[in-house]
This record gives structure tokens, C-alpha cells and sequence, in this order.
């Protein structure tokens, strides 16, 4: 997703722009590394329609969000510093933390919201937008979405249309593969099942394979796939700087196959209004890990929350009737299991909503005048609703 400020605001990533010409809030998006997470961050942006900053930041090691003040690299990070904007989204451990701590240089005048699961306590930000898997308390300033904010998941027309000219045999199988993501493991050998499991989907449909990687998948799991999958089915490698078919791949699709370590291109692929499956990828528990899943179902006061496979199959089977495109009876998306089973097609065709039982606070990315109506903006000495 690209935005546009017009063009009395500044489009630089770190210039700033004239306070005595704004009339609206400014907007900061603090990133690190993860491309998901900003385009969360722009979409929140631009669904807001106030000017915004991209923030590129670099950190040294170690990983250890509470020194992100400290750790910052400024020599190789954008400027941070006054004039100080009104909002500031951030989206992961480090970049909250370093978030909470401009409000505070800022005399309290930056409001700040993050996205997925901030260092520390919740409360100490003024929106949080989050989604089942991270499993946070239920707090005034905590919203759960049903899936993340996700940009429009078509291409340009004139893209789809040159790459149509290429379109393999159908029906075609969008592949979207991530990667590690404790507990879950894509390692040469996840991705070897992998492989397999999708050569026999395709042999049973008779139709093509479109294979994309991310920048998560790693080395050795994206070879694994490159070498099990032959032509005529395809396997895009990720590399940094190049081409990315991954829209049109989508574009493409008749059907998508997610890998269960992302929501995120769960949501991507639910917004393209297609047939989704969830892969679920093998799980790998730390000690600590099992410690956390036997104690949460145990303290927590309503239903347990989904760890991240579940949280991605809840997106999948939470395909309510939302748009005019979309029949309002829906067929139950199918999820694979485990490296080798594939749970079929549900056949009864019966619309599906999400799930009642122990439900929290929760909006749907396309429902979002309640969230935005949650920011407030301190502006003149007084705190005003969006």
C-alpha cells in the first residue's frame, strides 16, 4: 500500500512539516524491520487522513526492548526529535518502547497507539490494537480485531493484466509462506512436508502451484521448496531489492494456502474474497512455552484466546458477510493440520460468523470508525475525539 499526502504536507520520510500550517493532527509510524507491521500502520494512517512520517529505525544489539531508548542507532536511524507530532503508531516490543518514551520527552502532547503486543503494560498506552494470538488482558484501551489491517490485495490493473498473459494451467494455488515463528518451525524439513502436501493437492485439482516466500522464510527452507516443486508450478524466492509477485500471485489465485505463522497474510488473502486455507506448521515448545500454555487456560477468567495457528484458522472460518461482492452464504474454508492431513471442504455451504464464547472487545479491520473514534488527539490544552 503507497500514500500520498497532499501537497501542502511534506512527503519526506523525516523532514517535518510547518506547524504553523497544520491544521490537522501529524502523524509519526515508527519501523524497524517488519514490512507487515508498517503496512498496518500506513493503513491505520491513511484511514485517519492526517499527514504521516515514516520513521525508519535502526537498533543495536541486544534485543531488549526496554533499553530501545539506548540501543537506538541514531547515525543510521531517521531523526527523532521536536517538533513533536501528535499521534505516534508503533507496532512492535522495541519500537513501543521507544514510543512511550517521546511521549514522555514530548510533555505527554504525543498520543501513541501500537499494534499487536506492546513491551509492558497495556495500559500504559493510550490505544491498543490487537489481534487473538498475543493473548492480551481485557483493558478500556485494548481492542482486538478479528483480523490486522491489511491494504488493498490486488495489484495495479496493468500488472494483473501483463502477468495474465503468463496465467498457468487452473486452477491455480496461491502459496503464501512465511517462516519461523516460535513456537512454529519452518525449518528444511517443515518445508520439505510442505512441499509434498501441496504437489498431492495439486495432482488431485490438476492445477499449478504459485509459490512466494517472505523475507522470514529463511535460506533453507525456501531451497527445500525450490527443489521439491518442479515446473510447470512455480516457487518465488524472496531476496531483498527485487521483484515481489506477491500481489499477483494473489491477483492469480482460484484458491490460497497460508502458512499459519502469519495473520497478517491471512488477512491479506481474505481480502482478495477467495477460498483460504490455513497450513498449519509444526510446533517446537520451550519449556516456558509449555509452562504458558498449561497456566493460561487455568488463570485466565473467560475462554483461552488462540495461540497463533488458531488465531489464523478463527480469521479463516470469521468470513462474515461484511461486502456486496461476497455471496451470504459462504463454504467453510479448509485447514490443513499438521505436515500430511488436510481437513476437505465442508460442504454444507452454511454462512459462518466468528465464535461467541468468551469473545472480548472486538472490531473487524473494515468496521473502522469505532477504533478510529478511540484516538483523541490533545490539541489547544484539550483532549477531542477523532
Amino acid at each position: 500500500m503507497s500514500w500520498r499526502a497532499p501537497a501542502r504536507w511534506p512527503s519526506s520520510r523525516s523532514s517535518q512539516p510547518d506547524r504553523k500550517a497544520v491544521s490537522a493532527p501529524t502523524v509519526w509510524i515508527l519501523t524497524h524491520s517488519r514490512m507487515g507491521d508498517r503496512q498496518q500502520m500506513e493503513k491505520l494512517a491513511d484511514a485517519l487522513g492526517w499527514p504521516s512520517i515514516v520513521k525508519r529505525l535502526v537498533f543495536r544489539p541486544p534485543n531488549v526492548p526496554y533499553l530501545a531508548p539506548w540501543l537506538l542507532d541514531r547515525s543510521h536511524s531517521d531523526t527523532i526529535g521536536p517538533p513533536w507530532p501528535d499521534l505516534v503508531l508503533c507496532a512492535e516490543a522495541r519500537t513501543s518502547v521507544l514510543a512511550l518514551d517521546l511521549k514522555r520527552r514530548s510533555g505527554g502532547r504525543c498520543k501513541v497507539i501500537c499494534l499487536g503486543r506492546p513491551a509492558g503494560n497495556p495500559a500504559r498506552f493510550d490505544l491498543v490494537l490487537t489481534t487473538a494470538q498475543y493473548r492480551l488482558p481485557r483493558a478500556p484501551d485494548v481492542v482486538e480485531l478479528s483480523l490486522p489491517l491489511v491494504a488493498d490485495a490486488s495489484p495495479p490493473p496493468e500488472q494483473a493484466e501483463a502477468h495474465a498473459l503468463e496465467a498457468p494451467a487452473r486452477p491455480v494455488t496461491t502459496v503464501l509462506v512465511g517462516g519461523t515463528a516460535a513456537p512454529e518451525r519452518l525449518d528444511g524439513e517443515a518445508a520439505a512436508a510442505l512441499a509434498r502436501d501441496l504437489l498431492a493437492h495439486a495432482q488431485r485439482t490438476g492445477g499449478t502451484l504459485l509459490v512466494v516466500t517472505s523475507p522470514r522464510t529463511g535460506e533453507a527452507a525456501g531451497s527445500a521448496l525450490a527443489r521439491a516443486i518442479p515446473a510447470p508450478h512455480i516457487v518465488h524466492l524472496w531476496r531483498k531489492g527485487e521483484d515481489n509477485p506477491y500481489r499477483r500471485f494473489l491477483a492469480l489465485a482460484d484458491e490460497i494456502v497460508v502458512t499459519s505463522d502469519s495473520v497478517s497474510m491471512v488477512a491479506d488473502a481474505l481480502a482478495t474474497q477467495k477460498n483460504v486455507s490455513v497450513y498449519r506448521l509444526p510446533r517446537k515448545l520451550t519449556l516456558k512455552d509449555r509452562v504458558v500454555e498449561w497456566l493460561f487456560p487455568r488463570v485466565w477468567s473467560e475462554a483461552p484466546c488462540p495461540p497463533l495457528a488458531e488465531a489464523g484458522e478463527r480469521a479463516v472460518r470469521c468470513r462474515t458477510d461484511r461486502s456486496p461482492r461476497r455471496p451470504a452464504a459462504i463454504v467453510r474454508a479448509p485447514c490443513y493440520r499438521g505436515p500430511s492431513r488436510l481437513v476437505r471442504r465442508g460442504a454444507d455451504g452454511n454462512a459462518l460468523c466468528c465464535p461467541r464464547g468468551g469473545a472480548r472487545d472486538r472490531a473487524a479491520p473494515d468496521q473502522g470508525s469505532p477504533v478510529l473514534g478511540r484516538v483523541f488527539i490533545n490539541r489547544g490544552g484539550r483532549n477531542s475525539p477523532v
